[in-house]
């Protein structure tokens, strides 16, 4: 797997150089910034941008809409110092592949870049407890989980489950139905609410409000 290290930081890219060292993600390039990659030289069976988080997000949109037009997309996976919620929404909403923080360890880090290139989303586990520490709702909490029109109660239940990353196994133990059905309700949420993963229904369930079944 081709890997470049992009960001206006040396010490950034020098620690995260030396950290894949002998991982199936080596950095064969870097760059200061994303229209400075050498996309000729990382084309092949796929490329791994590891991205600093700019202190505007924002200004690398077009940058990587340009990157997702190209006939091999890069995965882009962003590395910020803090979390941020609106900003993991954000970069999801521009293309981005995943959202880490830089004091992940080694191994959750390689970890996450394997679930990348398998086709999730990945972002930080804390992201859960800061949506449910956060008053982003409120009243809206409330409402949003026991009267949201898309999804039936027990669809709602699974959802709360999704947030907690729970996979189809535990989800059926907690809820009492099988694995296959389970399967079936995910697949009727995903096509409610317009997202094509259990990782984007569980960002969608944490902005709408919905907290970890077992966070009370």
């Amino acid at each position: 797997m081709h890997t470049c290290l992009v960001g206006q930081s040396k010490l950034f890219r020098a620690a995260l150089a030396t950290l894949l060292q002998g991982t199936p993600f080596a950095v064969v390039a870097e760059a200061d910034t994303l229209r400075e990659v050498p996309l000729d030289d990382l084309q092949g069976n796929g490329m791994m941008l590891l991205v600093q988080k700019p202190e505007n997000l924002a200004d690398f949109a077009a940058d990587i809409q340009a990157l997702k037009a190209r006939g091999v997309p890069p995965w882009i996976v962003f590395m910020a110092r803090r979390l941020n919620a609106a900003e993991i929404a954000g970069s999801f909403a521009m293309g981005g592949d995943g959202y880490l923080l830089e004091e992940i360890s080694p191994a959750a880090l390689i970890e996450s870049l394997n679930l990348v290139i398998l086709g999730e989303k990945v972002f930080p586990s804390q992201l859960v407890e800061l949506l449910a520490e956060a008053d982003w709702s409120g009243a809206k909490t409330n409402s949003a989980q026991t009267h949201n029109p898309l999804l039936s109660d027990r669809e709602l239940e699974i959802v709360k489950w999704l947030v907690r990353g729970a996979p189809n196994k535990m989800i059926a133990a907690k809820t009492s139905i099988t694995e296959a059905t389970v399967k079936v309700h995910i697949k009727a949420i995903l096509k409610k609410i317009g997202v094509h993963n259990r990782t984007q229904a569980a960002i969608w369930a944490m902005q709408q409000g919905f907290l970890d079944p077992e966070s009370r």
